[in-house]
């Protein structure tokens, strides 16, 4: 009986220390895709996103050109003041996007995007 109670403690204890690093190994994966666009600043409810005309990078000739969308489709993010980094003409519109990442799932289904606008 008591070599039974020993495997079980055992067993839980594998389980709890399993949890945990289960939780830690989520919790990193969400702040590894939270960065998967080129936001330089993070939006929670109830803050706000500061407003730094110096994120747009005046070198980058993607950032002078005129775009049929002022906010990016995938992620949200308000291109006219953080900036481009690809683009796509889609019916003979160009549209920008933060990240390349943006761009791919915009071209999957251009559609549903345009519809949502």
């Amino acid at each position: 009986m008591y070599s039974m109670k020993l495997l079980d403690y055992v067993q839980m204890k594998n389980i709890i220390k399993t949890g945990v690093t289960m939780k830690r190994t989520i919790v990193m994966m969400m702040g590894i895709l939270s960065v998967g666009c080129q936001k330089s600043e993070t939006v929670t409810n109830g803050f706000t996103v500061k407003e730094n005309p110096s994120l747009i990078d005046p070198k980058n000739p993607l950032n002078k050109l005129t775009y049929a969308n002022q906010i990016d489709f995938y992620c949200k993010m308000d291109i006219t003041k953080f900036g481009v980094s690809d683009t796509v003409t889609y019916q003979g519109k160009l549209y920008g996007f933060c990240a390349p990442v943006c761009k791919e799932e915009f071209i999957k289904n251009p559609e549903m995007y345009l519809a949502k606008k």
